[in-house]
C-alpha cells in the first residue's frame, strides 16, 4: 500500500477506534439499565463484548487472506458497523423486552442476551484490525509488526478520544440515542472513504503465497509467545480492574473518575503499541523486546505499592486549594492516575504487537496470524475480567490479586529473556546486540517478582480515607497527619465485595458504614434521616402492610418499617452483599432486622430487581448513595420512577431520599420534577437539615391523626426512636418536618434547569462537577426550599418549623428561624434559650448569658447558665445551684451531672466527682436527645486519671470505657489510671487498644515495665 493511502487509512482507523469506544460505553450503559450494574451484569456484558471482538478477528483474519481487496473489505465492515449503530436502539429495546419476558435474573441469560445483541457489531469491529493489517502488509512479512503496531496504537489512541468524548460531552449534552446515530454516521463516512481509497488497492495473489509452507516450524519462542498472548492479557485485565478498585477509593467514585482511569490506561496502551511499530527483525530481537515490555509492565505495576502511599497526600493537597474549579481538580487527579497507570500500560501496549510477530509465520504475510493472536489475546482478557470480577478480588483482595499479576509479568519477562538468549553464542554479534535488552528484562523481571513477594502493602486504613470527600477543610501539617492516620478512629471491619469496598469505623462521634471510602450510614450523625426515611412514607399511608427498602445501609430504615403496626412484609434490595454482612455491627440500632420474620433481603441492582419481581408494596423507600457516584443517577430518572410506580399499590406511597450537600437548588428541583412527572401528588420533608424525603403518591396525600399517633408520641410504635433521634414527643411535632407541601412543589419544579432521563442522564455529570466544586452551601439550599414552602403556605407552620430546626441545630444559620420564634412570642423563654445555646456553641458566652438573663424557672435556661458559669470559672456555689435547679426542673441529666462533676473535681471532692460522672455516663444514651456531654466530661475524667485516688480513678475510667468504648481518649486515661492503681496488665491492654485508634504512647512500654517492676518489689 502506498504511503499516502497508508496515512489516510491510519487516520480512518484512528476515527474507528473512537467510534468503537463510544459504542461500547453507550451500549453497555443501555444494557445496564436492563440487567442492572452489579458485577455479574458488568462482567457478562463485557465478556460478551470482548468475545465478539475475538471472534471477528479470528474469523475475518482468514477471510482477509482470501480477499483480493482487504482495504475495500475494511470499508464494508465499517459500513456494516454503522448500519447496526443506526438500528441499535431498536435492538437494545427488543433485548430489554425479551429479558423481562423471560424472567431475567440468571447470569447465563444476561450473557446470552448481551451476546445476542453485541455479537454482530463486535464481530465486525474485531474484524477490522486483521483485515486492515493484511492490507497494510501486502505480501511483505517484515511489515507485520510495524503495520500492526501502528494500527493497534492509532486505534487505541482513537479509543482515548472516544472515551473522552463520551465521558465528558456526548452522554450528558447529546444523549445516548443521538450519540449512537452520530457515531453510526461517522462509521458510514469512514466506510465510504475506505471504499473510495481502496478502489485501486489489490493484492497480486490472495489466498496463496509461493513461499508459504504447510507446516511451519513451532520453536520454543513460538510456543511461548502463544501462551503469553493469553496469559499477559489475563494479567492486564486483572490489573485494570484492580487498579480501578483502588484508585476509585482515592480519587472518588464519580463517572469522571472512571473515565480518567480508562483514558490513561488506553493512552498508555496506544503509545506503547506505536513505540514498537518498526519493521520485524530477527525473532530473538523481538523476543528480547517483548521481555523488556513485560519487565516494564511489571515494574510499573509494582510502583503502585510505592505511589499509593503518596496518592492520598497529593489528593489532599489538590482539595486544599479552594480556588480550583471542577475541571482543574479533574486534570490534577488525572496526573495522579497517570502516575499509577501510564507506565505499566505502555508495557502492555508494546507487548501485543511483539508477541503477535513472534506467533505469526515467519515466511508469509497473513491476516490469519493477526486474527488468531487477537482472538487468543481476547480469550485471556475475558478470563481476566471474569475471574477477577467474580473470584480474585473477593477471595484474595485487591492487593493479593495485584501481586499475582506481578508474578505473571515477572515470569513472562524472564521466560522471554531466556528464550531470546537461548542458543546465542557468548561474545557473538547477536549477543552484543541483545545483551542490554535481555539483561534489562531479566533484572526488571526479578525486581517484579521480588516486589510481588516483598513490597510493603498499603494499610486498609489508608485506602479508606475518602480524601476527595473529607479533606476539604483547611488543615495544617499536624491535622493532615492525623487525617491520613485516621487518628482517634478504629476500623471494625473491611471487606472488598463484588461491587464495592465496604468498611465500618467508629470513634467517639459514633459508628459509620463506608462504601468505597464514603460514609453511607451511621449510628449517630445519620440517624435522624434514617428514622425519617422509614417513618415519613408509612405516616402518609395509614394501614400499610408491606414495604420495600432500596439500600440497606445500617438497617435502621428497614427496622423502622418493620416496627410499624400492621406491616408484615418488608423487602430489602441492596446491591452489595458486603453491606448486608455488616448488619451485625449495627444491631444496637437496627434491632437485628434481617433476622425478623417477614423481612427478606436480596443482593441485586434496584432497577433489575424491581423489573423482575412482580410483587407490589404499599410503601417503597429509595435511599441509594449520592447521585454523583457513578451508576447511582439511574435511580433518579423518570423511567426508574415509572418502574417504582408499577410495583406500588394503587394507594401506595413512595419516598425518595435527596441530599442537599453538593447539590444546588436547580438540581434538587430537577429530581423532584422527575418524581412529579410520574407521581401527581408530591411533598418534601426533611430528616437532618441537609437530607430531604420526597413523598409521592398516585393519590392525594392525607394524614390520619390517629394513625400518626400510633406511630409517634408517648404510645407510638416508633415513639422512642422519634423522641431520641427526631425530638418528636407528640404527633403534632412530627409535622414540623414538612418542608414543602403539594402547592409548594409546583413552585420548586419551576426552578428545575436541567433534564435527566435514561437517554440523557445529565444528573451524574452535573452532580459530579458540583461534588468537585460545590458552590452554594447546603444551608443556603435548605433556606431556599423553606422559603418556597412558606410562600406556598402548605408546609409546616413557621413556628413549628423554626422550633424543629432550633432543637436540632446549633449553627448560626438557624438564627433566622429562632428570630421567627421571637417575633411570634417576644416574651417566651423558648427563643432566648435556643439563641443562647447557639451563641454558646460558637464560644460567645457573653451574648448567651445576656439572652438568659432573668430566666430563673426554665430548666434548660438554668442548665445553660450553669454551663456558662462553669466555663467562665465563676463562683462554684452559683454554678452548683444552677445545675441542681436544672436537674430538679427536668433538664438533661447527663449534662447537669457533668457540671456537678467538674465542679467537684475542681474542689478535689473526688468521691462526689466520681459519683456524678458515673451518673452522667449512665444517663447519657448517645442519642440526639440524650447525648454524651462533651464539654466537661473530658476534663473530669482527665483530672480523675491524673490526680484522683488511684483505685477510684481506675474504677471510674473502666466504667467510662465500658460506656463509650469508641472514645480513644478514655482508653488512654484508663491506662494511666490503671498504672497508678498498680494494675499493670490492665494498663498494657489499654495502651494496646489505643493502637487500633492509630494512637501510640511512646512512653507506654516504659510505663508498663516500670509498673511491673514496682509490683515485684
Amino acid at each position: 500500500m502506498r504511503s499516502r493511502a497508508t496515512l489516510a487509512y491510519s487516520l480512518l482507523f484512528f476515527l474507528s477506534g473512537a467510534t468503537g469506544l463510544i459504542y461500547q460505553l453507550l451500549w453497555v450503559r443501555v444494557l445496564y439499565q436492563s440487567f442492572g450494574s452489579t458485577i455479574q451484569s458488568i462482567t457478562t456484558v463485557v465478556a460478551a463484548y470482548m468475545g465478539g471482538l475475538g471472534l471477528g478477528a479470528w474469523l475475518f483474519g482468514r477471510i482477509a487472506d482470501r480477499s483480493p481487496r482487504p482495504a475495500a473489505l475494511y470499508g464494508w465492515l465499517e459500513i456494516a458497523i454503522g448500519i447496526f449503530g443506526i438500528i441499535s436502539p431498536l435492538v437494545l429495546s427488543l433485548a430489554h423486552s425479551l429479558y423481562l419476558g423471560l424472567g431475567g435474573g440468571s447470569v447465563g441469560l444476561r450473557f446470552g442476551l448481551a451476546a445476542l445483541v453485541l455479537l454482530v457489531p463486535t464481530t465486525l469491529m474485531g474484524a477490522t484490525l486483521p483485515v486492515l493489517t493484511r492490507a497494510f502488509m501486502g505480501e511483505d512479512r517484515t511489515r507485520l509488526k510495524p503495520s500492526l503496531g501502528r494500527l493497534y496504537g492509532l486505534n487505541t489512541l482513537g479509543a482515548v478520544v472516544g472515551t473522552f468524548l463520551a465521558g465528558f460531552f456526548l452522554i450528558e449534552f447529546v444523549g445516548v440515542r443521538v450519540s449512537l446515530w452520530l457515531t453510526a454516521a461517522t462509521n458510514l463516512g469512514i466506510g465510504g472513504l475506505a471504499l473510495w481509497l481502496g478502489r485501486d488497492q489489490w493484492l497480486t495473489d490472495p489466498g496463496r503465497q509461493p513461499e508459504e509452507k504447510n507446516n511451519p516450524p513451532r520453536d520454543v519462542i513460538h510456543k511461548l509467545a502463544l501462551v503469553l498472548l493469553g496469559v499477559t492479557a489475563f494479567a492486564s485485565l486483572l490489573n485494570e480492574i484492580a487498579w480501578t478498585r483502588v484508585l476509585v477509593m482515592v480519587v472518588g467514585g464519580s463517572t469522571y473518575a472512571f473515565t480518567l482511569v480508562l483514558v490513561v490506561f488506553l493512552l498508555g496502551i496506544g503509545l506503547g503499541s506505536l513505540i514498537v511499530a518498526r519493521r520485524s527483525g530477527p525473532r530473538a530481537d523481538t523476543a528480547a523486546s517483548a521481555a523488556l515490555a513485560q519487565g516494564l509492565t511489571g515494574v510499573g505495576a509494582a510502583a503502585l505499592f510505592v505511589f499509593f502511599g503518596l496518592l492520598p497526600v497529593y489528593i489532599i493537597a489538590v482539595f486544599q486549594i479552594p480556588e480550583l474549579g471542577a475541571m482543574a481538580r479533574l486534570l490534577l487527579m488525572g496526573v495522579a492516575v497517570g502516575a499509577v497507570v501510564l507506565v505499566p500500560a505502555l508495557g502492555m501496549g508494546m507487548t501485543f504487537p511483539l508477541l503477535t510477530d513472534l506467533t505469526a509465520r515467519p515466511d508469509a504475510a497473513r491476516g490469519t496470524d493477526v486474527g488468531a493472536a487477537y482472538g487468543l489475546n481476547t480469550v485471556g482478557s475475558i478470563l481476566g475480567a471474569v475471574l477477577t470480577g467474580f473470584v480474585l478480588v473477593v477471595a484474595w483482595g485487591t492487593q493479593t490479586a495485584l501481586r499475582a499479576a506481578l508474578v505473571v509479568n515477572g515470569l513472562a519477562a524472564l521466560a522471554l529473556a531466556w528464550a531470546a538468549a537461548r542458543g546465542i553464542a557468548e561474545g557473538s554479534a547477536d549477543d552484543r546486540r541483545l545483551r542490554v535488552r535481555v539483561l534489562g528484562a531479566g533484572v526488571l523481571g526479578m525486581l517484579t517478582i521480588l516486589a510481588a513477594a516483598a513490597a510493603p502493602g498499603w494499610s486498609t486504613r489508608l485506602i479508606d480515607l475518602g480524601p476527595t470527600i473529607y479533606a476539604r477543610t483547611k488543615m495544617d501539617a499536624a491535622q493532615r497527619r492525623a487525617f491520613l492516620e485516621h487518628r482517634g478512629t478504629r476500623q471494625l471491619a473491611f471487606k472488598e465485595g463484588w461491587n464495592a469496598t465496604v468498611s465500618v469505623w467508629e470513634n467517639e462521634t459514633g459508628r459509620s458504614l463506608r462504601v468505597n471510602g464514603k460514609v453511607d450510614a451511621s449510628d449517630r450523625g445519620d440517624m435522624g434521616t434514617q428514622v425519617m426515611l422509614g417513618l415519613a412514607p408509612v405516616a402518609a399511608r395509614p394501614g400499610a402492610t408491606s414495604a420495600l427498602v432500596i439500600g440497606f445501609g445500617s438497617g435502621v430504615t428497614a427496622r423502622v418499617m418493620s416496627d410499624v403496626p400492621g406491616i408484615t412484609r418488608v423487602g430489602i434490595i441492596e446491591i452489595e452483599p458486603a453491606v448486608l454482612a455488616m448488619d451485625t455491627l449495627f444491631r444496637h440500632v437496627n434491632g437485628g432486622v434481617l433476622r425478623r420474620p417477614g423481612v427478606t433481603a436480596i443482593a441485586d441492582d434496584a432497577r433489575s430487581a424491581l423489573q423482575l419481581n412482580p410483587e407490589r408494596f404499599d410503601v417503597i423507600m429509595s435511599e441509594p448513595s449520592n447521585p454523583w457516584v457513578a451508576g447511582i443517577a439511574t435511580l433518579y430518572t423518570p423511567e426508574f420512577f415509572q418502574i417504582v410506580r408499577s410495583r406500588l399499590a394503587e394507594d401506595g406511597v413512595f419516598c425518595q431520599w435527596i441530599q442537599l450537600y453538593q447539590l444546588p437548588l436547580p438540581i434538587v428541583a430537577g429530581i423532584v420534577r422527575n418524581i412529579k412527572e410520574v407521581f401527581p401528588h408530591v411533598e418534601v420533608w426533611f430528616g437532618e437539615s441537609y437530607d430531604l424525603m420526597v413523598i409521592a403518591s398516585p393519590r392525594p396525600i392525607a394524614y390520619d391523626p390517629a394513625w400518626v399517633a400510633r406511630l409517634v408520641g408517648p404510645n407510638g410504635a416508633i415513639g422512642e426512636l422519634a423522641r431520641e433521634w427526631l425530638n418528636v414527643d407528640t404527633p403534632d411535632q412530627y409535622f414540623g418536618r414538612r418542608l414543602i407541601g403539594e402547592r409548594g412543589v409546583d413552585g420548586l419544579v419551576a426552578r428545575a434547569r436541567f433534564e435527566h432521563r435514561d437517554d440523557r442522564p445529565r444528573l451524574e455529570f452535573v452532580a459530579a462537577r458540583r461534588f468537585l466544586d460545590p458552590g452554594a452551601t447546603a444551608a443556603a439550599v435548605f433556606d431556599s426550599l423553606a422559603e418556597i414552602g412558606r410562600v406556598a403556605g402548605d408546609a409546616a407552620p413557621r413556628l413549628l418549623l423554626a422550633r424543629t430546626l432550633a432543637e436540632r441545630r446549633t449553627d448560626v444559620g438557624v438564627l433566622p428561624y429562632v428570630e421567627m420564634l421571637r417575633e411570634a412570642a417576644p416574651d417566651s423563654p423558648e427563643w432566648r434559650v435556643r439563641a443562647a445555646s447557639i451563641h454558646l456553641s460558637q464560644g460567645d458566652t457573653a451574648k448567651a448569658l445576656s439572652l438568659l438573663s432573668g430566666l430563673t424557672s426554665q430548666g434548660d435556661a438554668k442548665l445553660l447558665s450553669a454551663v456558662i458559669s462553669t466555663t467562665r470559672h465563676e463562683a462554684p456555689s452559683r454554678a452548683r445551684a444552677l445545675a441542681l435547679g436544672a436537674l430538679a426542673a427536668g433538664a438533661d441529666t447527663a449534662q447537669a451531672r457533668t457540671v456537678l462533676a467538674v465542679l467537684a473535681v475542681r474542689d478535689s471532692s473526688w468521691a462526689v466527682a466520681a459519683a456524678e460522672v458515673r451518673g452522667a455516663l449512665g444517663a447519657a444514651r448517645g442519642t440526639f436527645r440524650h447525648p454524651f456531654p462533651a464539654q466537661f466530661l473530658g476534663e473530669v475524667l482527665t483530672s480523675l486519671a491524673l490526680d484522683g485516688p488511684p483505685a477510684l480513678a481506675d474504677s471510674v475510667l473502666a466504667y467510662a470505657v465500658q460506656r463509650r468504648s469508641a472514645a480513644a481518649r478514655y482508653h488512654e486515661l484508663h491506662g494511666i489510671a490503671a498504672l497508678r492503681a498498680g494494675h499493670c496488665e490492665e494498663a498494657a491492654a489499654a495502651f494496646l487498644e489505643l493502637l487500633d485508634f492509630a494512637i501510640e504512647r511512646k512512653d507506654g512500654p516504659a510505663l508498663v515495665q516500670d509498673c511491673w517492676g514496682k509490683s515485684r518489689r
